[in-house]
């Protein structure tokens, strides 16, 4: 019986949170924010400005782009290196837990560019497959605070990227 009422409990709350996230779709939503990325292959902590456009497709799963541009460069023993651009593109699943916070998942697939001087210049780490989590909580209807984690696997052995964002969202 104890484990019948919590079932019935948490199917509640996903549908109550499904009711309140289904006006949402096909919405368009854009979002500005900083991230700020570790890179093991290259040993740098770099921040960035980061721009993500989106729609959820279902109350559930939504579609969005990224781009980012570096702000902060870090000193390595090769030289300074600083994020050129990010671009990337991710298929996002939500999880409403109550009408003002979701759960966030996402994978896809981006593009780097990193400059250093021990490359002369552009040095391109390359295609990478992210996948992260997240929470969203919308303040209100229009406007929501997001923070996620992503992860980047580098194509051809070059390693590794960890990405925390803080973003403000705006639904148009």
């Amino acid at each position: 019986m104890k484990t019948f009422l919590i079932a019935t409990a948490a199917v509640a709350t996903l549908a109550i949170g499904t009711a309140a996230s289904a006006q949402d779709v096909g919405h368009v939503y854009g979002s500005l924010g900083y991230q700020q990325t570790d890179n093991d292959k290259t040993d740098t902590k770099l921040g960035s400005v980061n721009a993500r456009v989106g729609t959820k497709i279902t109350p559930h799963f939504g579609v969005e782009g990224e781009a980012a541009f570096g702000t902060d460069d870090d000193n390595t023993a090769a030289g300074r290196t600083k994020l050129t651009n990010k671009v990337g593109v991710y298929g996002v699943g939500y999880l409403p837990v109550s009408s003002s916070f979701d759960l966030i998942g996402r994978v896809g697939v981006s593009d780097t560019n990193l400059k250093s001087p021990a490359v002369n210049g552009k040095y391109e780490q390359g295609t990478a497959l992210d996948y992260g989590v997240g929470a969203q909580y919308h303040i209100n209807p229009e406007y929501a605070v997001r923070a996620d984690y992503t992860r980047s696997d580098f194509q051809s052995d070059k390693g590794t990227a960890n990405t925390a964002t803080i973003s403000l969202v705006k639904a148009f």
